[in-house]
């Protein structure tokens, strides 16, 4: 087994909890529309009930995201601190160089960075995308429909997104691998050189984001111009219809995660292999 996998099915049971707290929240807060829009209709009839409903899954939601966030600084760090340690004993051990090492120990913390930030996101992704759509299509047949082809082209821009990436992550792990040796050993051209194309990945990567996630903000704007004239034109109740804008919303912020975290998960392959390579 490698060193990455051995320290993860160590932690495998606080991962569960994690993940597993981190679903019950997305899908409390896939209800806040709903909620929100039974509030409204209710205090418009001068009734409180909605009100009530709404205040209990918010009051929940709180009290459990507050209590997996206590709960993940100490997983997560104590996952951290195991696998950096094993790292570099057995990197020493290959004779690798100081500079490889120290990189590799930075690439440990984006690993266990990864698995609580952005698999949590990816959670939340998920609920936000497939809950909402569902959702849409319980209020709007139409509507979900015209929401189900927005995630066709937002598909084929993140499969772009993500092969552009995988191509700049593996020269910029490269380059940050002989970042010491440069700082400690080379001279000012060679340290301003190494900087320079350091930016230039960084830039790559934001920019191959940026690309994305703009084409999917004005694919957005058309489905939300969409949906607000066909749910006006219905003749619903207000609380309806703020839920059923609230359910397009909370569907396209889902898309607004997925360009991050298609990036972190292309730069996993290639950190999963440099910190297994002392199993090789």
């Amino acid at each position: 087994m490698s060193l990455v996998s051995t320290h993860v099915r160590r932690h495998r049971g606080r991962l569960s909890v994690t993940y597993g707290t981190a679903a019950v929240e997305n899908g409390l807060e896939l209800l806040y529309p709903a909620a929100i829009g039974l509030a409204v209709d209710d205090l418009l009839d001068g009734q409180w009930g909605g009100v009530v409903v709404f205040a209990g899954i918010a009051l929940v939601h709180t009290a459990i995201s507050f209590a997996r966030q206590r709960f993940d600084a100490r997983s997560f760090n104590d996952l951290y601190a195991g696998l950096a340690t094993d790292l570099v004993a057995q990197h020493r051990q290959m004779g690798v160089p100081t500079s490889t090492v120290a990189a590799r120990s930075a690439l440990a913390g984006e690993y266990v960075a990864f698995l609580e930030r952005d698999v949590v996101a990816s959670i939340t992704a998920g609920f936000a995308i497939i809950g909402s759509l569902i959702v849409l299509f319980l209020y709007d047949p139409i509507l979900g429909l015209a929401a189900a082809a927005v995630a066709i082209p937002v598909a084929l821009l993140n499969r772009r997104l993500v092969r552009r990436s995988r191509r700049i992550y593996r020269r910029l792990n490269d380059e940050l691998e002989v970042e010491v040796t440069v700082i400690d050993q080379g001279s000012a051209p060679d340290v301003h050189r190494h900087f320079r194309i350091l930016r230039g990945h960084w830039i790559g990567l934001s920019d191959a984001e940026a690309t994305s996630w703009g084409a999917v903000e004005v694919i957005g704007t058309g489905l939300t111009v969409f949906a607000l004239v066909r749910v006006t034109g219905t003749g619903a109740e207000a609380g309806v219809i703020f839920a059923t804008i609230g359910y397009v919303w909370a569907y396209l912020s889902g898309f607004d995660l997925v360009p991050s975290v298609l990036q972190a998960g292309a730069n996993l392959k290639d950190i999963r292999r440099r910190l297994d390579e002392a199993d090789d």
